[in-house]
């Protein structure tokens, strides 16, 4: 981590370190981590193909347009989002105080934006925006996810939150022109 990155951050991170550590306690206490731990691997983009292959099996009527949106939604989050957290730098809350720490190891270095975040919401808006039924199971999925994030020692709630802001930004995009 850069000085200037550190001293950039310094405040917002001794800031929202205590918010981690109450949801990651709560989490420890309510015997939520193996959720979180389940919701942040399916996060990791298995579940985007599982849900997608259920809405292509069931003819769900705009699942090929969903497919196609989501793909370049999250094809651009994926491109998007290590690049962005080379750029920012952010050190992770686990780093940041160990204490928060869980033992799920973070699979890169830096904290913000959250990539989970980013590209469970590229998802879920194009899923939305194709099945607006679905919007309950979306909406849950991205807030699962995010929750998971912070219980882990993962990320900062602004991770999340930046993650969600731009991975809904872009699959507002795609989907804008693709339907």
């Amino acid at each position: 981590m850069n000085v200037s990155t550190s001293i950039r951050f310094a405040s917002l991170d001794a800031a929202e370190i205590a918010l981690v550590a109450r949801v990651a306690a709560a989490s420890n206490r309510l015997r939520l981590l193996p959720v979180a731990k389940i919701a942040t691997r399916l996060g990791n983009g298995s579940l985007y193909p599982i849900v997608t292959l259920f809405l292509l099996a069931a003819r769900v009527e705009e699942a090929l347009r969903f497919t196609a949106s989501a793909a370049l939604s999250l094809l651009l989050a994926f491109t998007i989002y290590p690049l962005l957290k080379k750029f920012i730098a952010r050190t992770r809350p686990c780093d940041y105080d160990p204490s928060v720490a869980s033992e799920l190891e973070p699979m890169d270095h830096y904290s913000c934006p959250s990539g989970h975040a980013m590209t469970a919401t590229a998802y879920a808006v194009s899923l939305m925006v194709a099945i607006p039924l679905a919007a309950p199971f979306a909406i849950a999925m991205c807030c699962t996810i995010a929750w998971s994030r912070v219980a882990l020692g993962h990320h900062y709630v602004s991770d999340v939150l930046a993650g969600a802001i731009l991975g809904g930004t872009l699959a507002s995009i795609v989907t804008a022109l693709l339907f």
